[in-house]
């Protein structure tokens, strides 16, 4: 499942290339974050219902691991490339290379926390951990509607100015 899982991930990083500059950052942030949280509670509530008992439940482990297909395209054609997208646009010239080496570093950091906490996390909250994760979705949504400018067709001078800083202007 893991390998299908990347593939499927692979296929909707594809189809982000073909509609983020259609679609613009921000709405592929915002959307995201609410189409990744709603796997997540599907999950939660499908585990909490039948995870003493799966092999009785087939139908609902099926509908569980299509849950996790779901959010992984979500996550895919949104939040993964955006990650790497983001950065290198809002970062002005002379923050951008320290600024996006720590957005680099922190992604590859939260990567590995999230690989090491959620088993245990899963054994011992278990429905708990998808409500938690659908939870850090749905800030992610609240951060992309109050926070995230659109960067889509803007110059490193225009962003500048959305983030009022002046510097662009006074290298002219």
């Amino acid at each position: 499942v893991s390998g299908v899982l990347n593939i499927a991930q692979l296929v909707a990083v594809l189809v982000c290339f073909v509609v983020i500059d259609k679609v613009g950052r921000r709405p592929l942030a915002l959307y995201g974050a609410i189409g990744m949280a709603v796997p997540y509670v599907i999950m939660a509530v499908l585990v909490e219902l039948f995870d003493k008992d799966w092999p009785a439940h087939v139908a609902a482990g099926w509908a569980t691991t299509a849950m996790a297909f779901v959010y992984i395209l979500v996550y895919g054609v949104s939040y993964s490339p955006l990650a790497w997208a983001l950065p290198a646009e809002v970062f002005p010239s002379a923050a951008r290379a320290k600024g996006v080496a720590l957005s680099t570093a922190t992604v590859w950091l939260s990567n590995f926390v999230v690989g090491v906490m959620v088993p245990p996390m899963i054994q011992n909250a278990g429905f708990g951990t998808y409500v938690f994760f659908a939870v850090f979705c749905v800030l992610a949504a609240v951060w992309a509607y109050f926070l995230v400018p659109e960067t889509m067709g803007r110059t490193l001078e225009q962003m500048d100015e959305v983030f009022g800083d002046g510097a662009a202007e006074e290298e002219k």
